[in-house]
């Protein structure tokens, strides 16, 4: 059986769309809250000065690096996790919490390094060996 190409790899995935979903679901979510109430057990309501940033800018634009499989995608991914992780402890919502942990789980699994590498493993195919924040 050969191995998957790179192409096959880079294709949107059904997993993939599940956590751009799951990004993508907090900007209703929050416009609901805001004109309703504040959604039970998750982060979504008042006040809107810390949510409408998160919901409404950073998480669609995670979902569309994850989407195209931008090589940023995976610390973008990470930094709006652990912002939400933070702030599901705050205030005592342990389904987004418990969410967060599994994305960034998920994103440990092989198939995901694959489609996802790490920040330092293009690093250390860089020439020479060398570091940015090396000296030369």
């Amino acid at each position: 059986m050969a191995a998957p190409t790179v192409a096959a790899l880079r294709r949107p995935r059904l997993d993939v769309g599940l956590i751009g979903l799951y990004l993508l679901a907090g900007l209703p979510l929050q416009w609901w809250s805001s004109v309703q109430a504040p959604v039970p057990l998750m982060n979504y309501g008042p006040p809107a000065w810390p949510n409408a940033p998160a919901y409404m800018l950073a998480a669609p634009f995670v979902a569309s690096l994850l989407w195209r499989c931008s090589p940023r995608a995976r610390p973008a991914l990470y930094i709006y996790l652990t912002f939400e992780l933070l702030r599901s402890l705050r205030a005592a919502h342990w389904l987004p919490a418990v969410a967060a942990v599994a994305i960034v789980l998920y994103m440990q699994a092989p198939a995901m390094r694959r489609i996802y590498p790490s920040m330092w493993s293009r690093w250390s195919r860089a020439s020479a060996g060398q570091r940015p924040w090396t000296r030369r």
